[in-house]
């Protein structure tokens, strides 16, 4: 603040007051507009929110989901080679629909958080 030539440097260099009498910017609508456009809007932009897709691939962050993908895969493919092509699916796709279930609750649930 020393730098900057201490409080009553900036506060000169700001237009405003600082002291005895009122103190801050003594401007009016013009002037308003004017240090907006200068020193920018006076508030954060709002966040970003993850389209649903983001938060669905997001789900595969998670080792275990990753896992029991890999499960269902193995289990259809082995199900397939010793049952056949029908009755050989049921582990494998019930393993699938458990994960579909877990990826939607989550999904739903972190997008209704973003909002």
């Amino acid at each position: 603040m020393e730098d900057l030539g201490g409080i009553e440097a900036i506060a000169k260099g700001l237009d405003s007051r600082i002291g005895d009498g009122p103190k801050g910017i003594t401007g009016n609508p013009n002037d308003e507009r004017e240090r907006k456009s200068f020193y920018g809007v006076n508030a954060f932009p709002p966040p970003r929110i993850k389209t649903i897709l983001e938060l669905i691939l997001e789900n595969f962050e998670d080792p275990i989901n990753v896992i029991l993908c890999g499960a269902a895969l193995v289990s259809v493919i082995i199900g397939i080679i010793k049952e056949g092509f029908p009755d050989g699916l049921t582990e494998g796709l019930s393993i699938m629909i458990a994960l579909v279930i877990i990826i939607v609750v989550n999904s739903g649930n972190n997008y209704a958080s973003e909002r």
